[in-house]
């Protein structure tokens, strides 16, 4: 069959009449295999899919085997799928050789397809290195119409030509030694940025300022991979920097710095005497609370200097909470330093002296409110009696009692008569 087919498609017709010799091939049936899409531009490093399509141009196609030559240099094949197509029966699996730039797709479609538009397969490619790969038909691929003798169909054979272009540098991975860490506080204002080169970047650009996403502008800046400043002012401060590399520029890296050079708001703490407490162990409290506008309060600690000591002593500071409890051995007579520590290390300090006070200072302390109201209640009392026996009020008062008293008597003493005298006449026979 293979033998009649070639003759037939060798065959040469003469016409005399013209003096013509005319192919006999393009007398042939036409199909058309095509890749979609013909052209694109993709990514060196990333991967597209090229469906293989065939337009039986109105005719039925019962066998297809589809022979693809591709670019190995430029690209590579990833997977030369089969799952969607109208290949019905697989006489070879499909494959493919990234070697030689060679794939294969041979099949047969039972009863037959008519299609404008059917997929033979897909292949998966990757592009490998940046140009221009060129994807096509080879000349041995063959396409049989479903006529019951297998005639062969002639192919207009499409190609794809793709455009690879480099990748761009993905954004960069940024270091700091003096800031290590982009969630944390630091009370130095001199960063120091360092970050990685691939070895065919050629430029970075870079920008520091106070938001989050900005992109350096297009410009070559430097060649080196570290940058510092000096005397930055408290806040957050965001380091951005992007590669150049074969003429495309990359994506931006971003990096946070977090700067707090002023110590927590300045304070005083104060001293609170409990009466029984001082009273019976002697005890006195300290409180004490402060802001800062930035990092925030990380801790408090605290430490007591008794005054007896040298005045070289140094205290030794532990964590505390308000109120602080002093000692009652240092009650006596002692300075408490308080220091307010921020989120980046900086310190406020501030000492008050801690003197227990006598027993009636300590009352007046304690309970000067109620005091207070004593006296008050007392004074109105001895103004309403001066005022009292002043107006002579409180003789008028007695007088009447008096008064009242013995008319109160009186009537009892007629009640009494008037009782006795019932008596005597019930005692008469």
């Amino acid at each position: 069959m293979k033998v009649l087919t070639s003759l037939l498609l060798i065959l040469l017709i003469s016409t005399p009449a013209l003096g013509q010799v005319i192919d006999a091939s393009t007398l042939l049936p036409r199909v058309s295999i095509t890749f979609s899409p013909a052209s694109g531009t993709f990514t060196e490093g990333s991967t597209f899919e090229v469906p293989i399509t065939l337009n039986t141009n109105g005719l039925s196609v019962n066998t297809i085997e589809v022979r693809v030559y591709f670019d190995s240099s430029k690209l590579s094949i990833v997977q030369p799928s089969s799952d969607r197509s109208i290949i019905g029966l697989w006489l070879e699996p499909p494959s493919y050789d990234n070697t030689n730039g060679t794939a294969r797709y041979v099949g047969s479609i039972p009863n037959g397809i008519v299609t404008s538009s059917g997929v033979i397969g897909t292949i998966t490619f990757k592009a490998k290195a940046t140009g221009s790969a060129v994807v096509s038909l080879r000349s041995d691929s063959e396409a049989l119409l479903n006529d019951g003798l297998g005639s062969p169909a002639r192919i207009d054979a499409g190609r794809g030509v793709y455009s690879i272009v480099p990748k761009p540098p993905e954004g960069l991975s940024i270091f700091s030694e003096t800031h290590p860490s982009q969630a944390t506080w630091y009370n130095n204002p001199n960063p120091v940025f360092t970050w990685e080169k691939a070895p065919d970047v050629t430029a970075f650009s870079y920008v520091l300022d106070s938001m989050p996403n900005t992109i350096p502008p297009s410009i070559e800046q430097t060649g080196e991979t570290v940058k510092s400043y000096q005397d930055l002012e408290d806040g957050l401060w965001y380091f951005h920097v992007k590669a150049y590399r074969n003429g495309v520029w990359g994506a931006t890296g971003h990096y946070l710095v977090r700067i707090d050079t002023t110590p927590p708001a300045a304070f005083k703490p104060e001293v609170n005497y409990l009466l029984a407490a001082a009273v019976v162990v002697d005890r006195a409290l300290v409180s004490f609370f402060t802001t800062d506008g930035l990092s925030g309060i990380a801790r408090y600690e605290v430490g007591v200097i008794d005054k007896a000591e040298p005045a070289t002593a140094s205290p030794v500071f532990v964590e505390s909470e308000s109120p602080f409890q002093v000692p009652a051995s240092s009650a006596g007579g002692s300075r408490v330093i308080v220091r307010a520590i921020d989120n980046a290390g900086n310190i406020r300090d501030a000492s008050v002296n801690v003197s227990p006070p006598l027993l009636l200072g300590r009352l007046i302390e304690d309970y000067g409110g109620y005091i207070l109201l004593g006296i008050v209640i007392l004074m109105l009392l001895g103004s309403l009696i001066h005022y009292l026996y002043g107006h002579h009020v409180i003789r008028h008062i007695k007088r009447a009692w008096a008064l009242i008293k013995r008319e109160e008597e009186e009537e009892q003493a007629e009640i009494k008569a008037v009782e006795e005298k019932h008596d005597t006449i019930d005692e008469k026979p």
